[in-house]
């Protein structure tokens, strides 16, 4: 395939063509790099999304081929991807409470999910397992109440009353308070 200047205006089957011609950098990347929460479909598409930047912006006669400037370009946006990751989890420690800190009284007050806290891991695992028994109501609002949503917006999505939420959400947190501080005993 002859390089033009720019690839400005390219059709979908060419485009396709070209994309499994450089699948073998999509391959690279994926050993390279590892990104959470990323299938194969994910790098097939930002392999994709890489190339059509790489074809509005490539210019030839600048120093360099078109794959070594796809691979710039593609590598620059997983790296961007990872730097949003950690930028991220970094949120979510700084957010972070530790039960250790400010003692179980205000373990209702500060009670959110953040991915990397001990706590919350061994909180998922007892859930999990089935070791704390929770009604279809207490269930569901902690679902819900994990994923950020304010009670307000969990009794209009369950069709209950914003007052019975609370008071689900708040057995929960006291079975799930009770079964740590008894299992540190």
């Amino acid at each position: 395939m002859e390089e033009p200047t720019c690839y400005e205006k390219i059709d979908g089957a060419a485009f396709e063509e070209m994309f499994s011609q450089y699948l073998p950098i999509v391959y690279s990347m994926q050993s390279r790099y590892s990104i959470r929460d990323f299938d194969f479909d994910d790098w097939l598409q930002e392999g994709r999304i890489a190339l059509n930047d790489a074809l509005q912006s490539y210019r030839k006669g600048r120093g360099t081929t078109f794959g070594l400037y796809y691979k710039m370009v593609f590598e620059n946006r997983i790296r961007s991807l990872l730097r949003r990751q950690q930028a991220k989890k970094r949120l979510s420690q700084r957010q972070a409470v530790s039960m250790e800190k400010v003692g179980l009284e205000s373990f209702d007050e500060h009670f959110q999910y953040h991915e990397y806290m001990d706590e919350n891991l061994y909180i998922s695992e007892m859930l999990l397992a089935g070791e704390i028994a929770l009604s279809p109501l207490e269930n569901l609002s902690l679902y819900y109440y994990l994923k950020g949503e304010e009670p307000t917006m969990i009794a209009q999505l369950l069709n209950e009353s914003e007052k019975a939420v609370r008071n689900a959400l708040n057995r929960t947190k006291n079975k799930l308070k009770k079964k740590m501080y008894n299992q540190d005993k």
